[in-house]
């Protein structure tokens, strides 16, 4: 029986900046391939130092590697951060419960991310865009502080020809053309049938809730209406209890997607 502690050997095959103190790495196992469903994740194992958990960023359908966005804001974090090309660390994983994608099937999906939580959402775009037939109206509200803070440009780009993109600024500059304001202010631009559309939200707690409290104002229902947690994961699989919510359930055992009938209010921040 494999040891869900002990991580695979993995191999730092490519490093991209993103965004001031954000770097997306690309990694290859260098035992077998990592097979995912959009919204899972991984914990990444720095030697010496520690790990943590950061959502797969890649498509789920390109086995042979995976990425995953890291803003450098702790131990492991900068010492990933430090690395460069060819280096080795240890991947534990997939975990957790990705996007119950038989149930977007056929429907109109809205998905809503606010800075780094676009990388939460960002395997899930990939499906969607290769599968863009499956799906009804599809449409991708995202917000940033800056515009140097956007992360994902060419990705971004690259959906924007299959599903309707809008991006949004806290904050312009010089160069920016296009709206200021936080995110929830896309929903003022676009047309939404709100009881019969599925909502997909990651970003930041304050913007988690602004968006949750928005979209029920408008009519949407609880049930439709999913959220990919980040909250601190130290085990990944349920043991050290670091992750509980209030009702028991466990983000990284039984999320971190969830939908908002699943959760007590005060969790979804």
């Amino acid at each position: 029986m494999n040891n869900p502690y002990i991580p695979k050997p993995a191999l730092v095959e490519e490093i991209f900046d993103e965004a001031p103190l954000i770097k997306t790495f690309k990694i290859k196992t260098l035992s077998d391939s990592i097979e995912f469903t959009p919204g899972q994740f991984v914990m990444i194992y720095v030697p010496g130092i520690g790990e943590s958990p950061f959502a797969i960023s890649s498509s789920p359908f390109n086995k042979e590697y995976i990425k995953v966005s890291v803003r450098a804001v702790g131990d492991v974090t900068k010492a990933l951060h430090r690395l460069s090309p060819k280096s080795l660390i240890g991947v534990r994983g997939p975990l957790g419960n990705g996007f119950p994608i038989d149930k977007f099937t056929g429907k109109d999906v809205v998905i809503i991310a606010g800075g780094t939580g676009l990388f939460g959402v960002t395997s899930l775009l990939w499906y969607i865009y290769e599968k863009r037939s499956d799906f009804n109206d599809v449409k991708i509200l995202y917000g940033a502080r800056t515009p140097r803070d956007i992360v994902r440009k060419r990705e971004l780009d690259k959906w924007s020809d299959r599903i309707e993109v809008l991006l949004t600024v806290d904050r312009g500059d010089e160069t920016w053309r296009g709206n200021v304001g936080v995110v929830t202010t896309l929903l003022d631009k676009v047309k939404i049938n709100y009881p019969n559309t599925l909502f997909v939200v990651c970003g930041p707690p304050l913007m988690l809730k602004a968006t949750y409290s928005r979209l029920l104002s408008e009519g949407a229902k609880r049930e439709n209406i999913y959220v990919s947690l980040e909250r601190h994961m130290k085990c990944g699989i349920g043991k050290c209890g670091r992750c509980m919510l209030s009702n028991g359930l466990y983000v990284c055992k039984d999320g971190p997607v969830f939908t908002c009938n699943q959760l007590p209010e005060r969790d979804i921040e």
